[in-house]
């Protein structure tokens, strides 16, 4: 049985896919643990929030696991959110995101943060959302109807 990590799928408002790491994780838990994360978000690109809390020691492998997770998230078209609560790892995810030349990816303190900024974003993605159709819409006449005739 792994206890070194643990994937969620959170369907509530906002939707995740929720990882949490425990410990160190191993070579096959590795593999387990990405192929697990792949599988969660197959479905459609969705935001990933890692959480990192629990971790006490700093594994060697760690960094390139980290990296190797937030590539992945990143290729199918998601975002992460990093829950690290002390210095030495929220620096850790920050040279993630950094190496992972990812601007929209964040870090927080804690769960409640996580959950604040996934609700903001997904209310400003809609908006975004909203305003582009409608500008499409004038631009078109009513949904597209000039560009038809």
């Amino acid at each position: 049985m792994r206890d070194s990590y643990v994937i969620e799928r959170d369907l509530a408002p906002p939707p995740m896919v929720r990882v949490e790491l425990h410990r160190a994780v191993g070579d096959a838990e590795r593999d387990e643990l990405l192929a697990g994360v792949t599988a969660a978000i197959v479905e459609r690109p969705t935001t990933v929030l890692i959480d990192i809390r629990r971790l006490t020691s700093y594994d060697p492998n760690l960094r390139a696991l980290l990296l190797d997770l937030q590539r992945l998230i990143v290729s199918k078209g998601g975002r992460a959110v990093y829950v690290a609560d002390r210095p030495r790892l929220r620096g850790l995810a920050l040279w993630v995101i950094h190496m992972a030349e990812d601007s929209a990816a964040k870090i927080v303190g804690n769960i409640a943060a996580a959950i604040e900024w996934l609700r903001v974003e997904d209310l400003r993605m809609d908006d975004a959302e909203r305003r582009t159709l409608g500008a499409l819409a004038k631009l078109t006449g009513e949904g597209g109807r000039e560009a038809r005739e």
